[in-house]
């Protein structure tokens, strides 16, 4: 990799915290301002996650084997432009709140299509990655507190003209990103023998029969997020409860994404020395204990300490999360892959952890809510432990080879 694509990929990846700082984090207290009750913010942020489960794989598909990952990035981001356009113009509140949940989607999007850019650019990406990803929390930490306190004058109908900032910021960017799969000839490569999976389903068919083991993976990784995502979607529900302004929830994520520079900067050198194996788990594992203590804690300041821990805890899952697809599949797929680790993530886990967290939040109280999110948060991490023996989860990478390239047909 040249110096100065380099320079872009980095880029690319600090420009990307700038723009998920804009809008996601303030997603429920928007909602909560519109007069929605947290069973209602939790069903919402559900369905969003609900959409991405069913997008990821069509997107992995069209950026592997379609389109090209540049283009498929550059494609998401005109239609988050329109989600935002959706947020400034006087439309029915329906629209409002469709294109307001519609970030999460396209947060997940870019996170996979970034993360496959990434991992097969950088030469060495289990050392690499993790001062790569770095970029995105310190951007994102900096600027979802600017962003907090823009938002304490100008109000949260600010958020969309910062989105659309970045979003156009982005598209320059992507177009001078190095990616092979822009060429048609490097996205007609098979995997596997045979066009059966594909056949069935597509790209994701490929994946799965590639490596057997993915399914139990997502699983593990499905409950462990469900906890996470209750955990944070109604932590900043609890600050404004607790007489917090838009400047504390911003703080609160700011803190958070701080902290996760140093468990980025330290997931490849851990992994080289536990394994990404118990380096998954105890990311899971530590994030539920600080989640556990939301439930006792009283104040912004209290819960914002114990930020620092979940946010050195995200960082290491985020970076094992990511070199673990690239062990299990073959570059070919890896859009593919992180596609579906987001989809069991940010998609499905996000979707049990918002919807079943809104109903616990009302029903249980914030003290029950983020007891059980710790437990979900702890189980996905012990899952984890489990299903990730043997040489997937050990200290040294195991070599995936390539599969060739189908020759080209001779034309007259």
């Amino acid at each position: 990799m040249t110096i100065r694509a380099a320079w872009i990929l980095r880029a690319v990846y600090v420009v990307f915290g700038l723009w998920a700082a804009a809008i996601g984090p303030f997603v429920p207290v928007i909602l909560a301002g519109r007069g929605f009750d947290s069973t209602a913010i939790g069903l919402l942020t559900a369905g969003a996650a609900l959409a991405l489960v069913i997008a990821l794989p069509l997107w992995g598909h069209l950026a592997d084997i379609l389109a090209g990952r540049a283009r498929t990035f550059r494609i998401a981001l005109v239609l988050s432009a329109v989600a935002a356009l959706a947020l400034i113009l006087p439309l029915p509140i329906a629209i409002f709140v469709i294109g307001l949940a519609s970030f999460a989607l396209f947060l997940g999007v870019f996170t996979s299509l970034t993360d496959a850019l990434a991992v097969e650019a950088l030469p060495a990406p289990e050392r690499q990655y993790g001062a790569l990803r770095a970029l995105t929390s310190l951007s994102f930490a900096i600027g979802v507190i600017v962003a907090g306190f823009v938002y304490n004058w100008a109000g949260y109908g600010a958020a969309a003209f910062v989105a659309l900032t970045w979003s156009a910021v982005l598209f320059l960017l992507v177009g001078s990103v190095v990616d092979r799969t822009r060429d048609p000839g490097a996205r007609r490569r098979e995997p596997v023998d045979g066009p059966t999976a594909r056949a069935r389903l597509g790209s994701g068919g490929q994946a799965f029969a590639v490596q057997p083991r993915l399914l139990g993976i997502l699983a593990a990784f499905t409950l462990g997020y469900a906890g996470l995502q209750a955990g944070v979607t109604f932590v900043s529900i609890r600050i404004v409860e607790l007489g917090g302004h838009p400047s504390d929830v911003a703080l609160t994520f700011g803190i958070s994404a701080f902290a996760e520079i140093p468990g980025l900067l330290l997931a490849g050198w851990l992994a080289r020395r536990i394994g990404l194996r118990a380096l998954t788990a105890v990311s899971f594992i530590g994030f539920g204990l600080c989640v556990a203590a939301w439930a006792v804690l009283d104040s912004p300041d209290a819960i914002n300490v114990t930020r620092l821990g979940t946010g050195l805890c995200f960082g290491a899952f985020t970076a094992s999360r990511v070199l673990l697809v690239g062990r299990l599949l073959p570059p070919n797929l890896q859009a593919t892959g992180q596609g579906l680790l987001q989809a069991a993530t940010v998609g499905l886990g996000a979707i049990l952890g918002s919807a079943l967290g809104g109903i616990g939040y009302g029903w249980l109280g914030p003290a029950g809510l983020f007891l059980c999110a710790a437990a979900a948060a702890i189980g996905g991490g012990i899952w984890a432990a489990l299903v990730l023996s043997g040489p997937v989860g050990d200290r040294a990478m195991p070599v995936i080879a390539a599969a060739p390239a189908v020759p080209e047909v001779e034309r007259p």
